[in-house]
């Protein structure tokens, strides 16, 4: 049904815009799981084939979706992707729940667990490193464990790595002509909901105010070109209210104000 009703909304959008739509069909249900790396460098195997049919393409990725196109941009230094458009995707981590259980919120012992001050060492352990949630796990109460036992996030935030590593990840990243994050507060997966724009919790934690992208160390540092991109104009941020985590994939009215719109320019 989900695969349905992704192709129904995508198929909308490619007679709206006459732009080809490819969908790569992978990683669904329980292999989603599957670290997050070893998706993306799978996936761009499939990825790389239909890219050489054209002279440029437009990355479009939903939810966990949009960190493994992140991670493919960042990885594939001769990429033709001029406009990256992630939708309710934890760009900036998430704090809580995990988004693979978000569902269970309303047991009310699930989120307790996951909001304790100990998950962390779950979520930074080999076995939660194994589970591709956790490796969006980011608990900004113990930064330096999170630099230490997270093994994908701090390197496609470019925090670590060799010198030759990172300039090569943020060159890529830069490479990109514009970059459209969507996200809202009728957000009820993905927490905090601010992490789709690259907003997240400050150093105390749960209920002690947020930051928002642009005093964030990813930001502020321009550790892989957040920063670069949004002086040179090419990174827009589209907030759309009132609908939750899966109606961002279809809801027609966020497509038109925040995808469409975005495509216009390259029509």
């Amino acid at each position: 049904k989900q695969w349905y009703q992704r192709r129904v909304a995508i198929t909308a959008g490619e007679k709206e815009t006459r732009i080809p739509v490819h969908l790569i069909n992978a990683y669904n249900g329980i292999t989603s799981i599957t670290p997050i790396k070893y998706q993306a460098k799978d996936i761009l195997k499939d990825v790389k084939e239909i890219a050489s049919q054209y002279d440029q393409i437009i990355a479009v990725g939903y939810s966990q979706g949009g960190i493994i196109w992140r991670t493919m941009i960042e990885m594939w230094e001769d990429h033709n992707v001029v406009l990256f458009i992630s939708i309710a995707s934890p760009q900036h981590g998430f704090y809580g729940t995990p988004p693979g259980l978000a569902m269970f919120k309303m047991l009310h012992w699930v989120d307790k667990i996951f909001r304790s001050d100990k998950v962390y060492e779950i979520g930074y352990s080999n076995v939660g490193q194994a589970v591709s949630f956790f490796n969006m796990y980011l608990d900004p109460t113990h930064y330096d464990l999170y630099l230490k036992g997270n093994k994908f996030f701090p390197e496609l935030n470019n925090e670590t790595g060799t010198a030759a590593e990172k300039e090569l990840r943020k060159k890529n990243f830069l490479k990109l002509s514009k970059l459209v994050l969507i996200g809202g507060p009728g957000e009820n997966v993905i927490d905090p909901w601010q992490s789709t724009i690259f907003g997240y919790y400050t150093k105390d934690g749960f209920d002690k105010g947020m930051i928002p992208m642009e005093e964030s160390r990813f930001f502020v540092e321009d550790l892989f070109g957040l920063r670069t991109l949004a002086e040179r104009g090419d990174l827009v941020k589209c907030v759309f209210p009132g609908i939750g985590h899966l109606k961002f994939r279809d809801d027609p009215n966020m497509l038109r104000r925040c995808v469409i719109s975005a495509l216009i320019p390259l029509l």
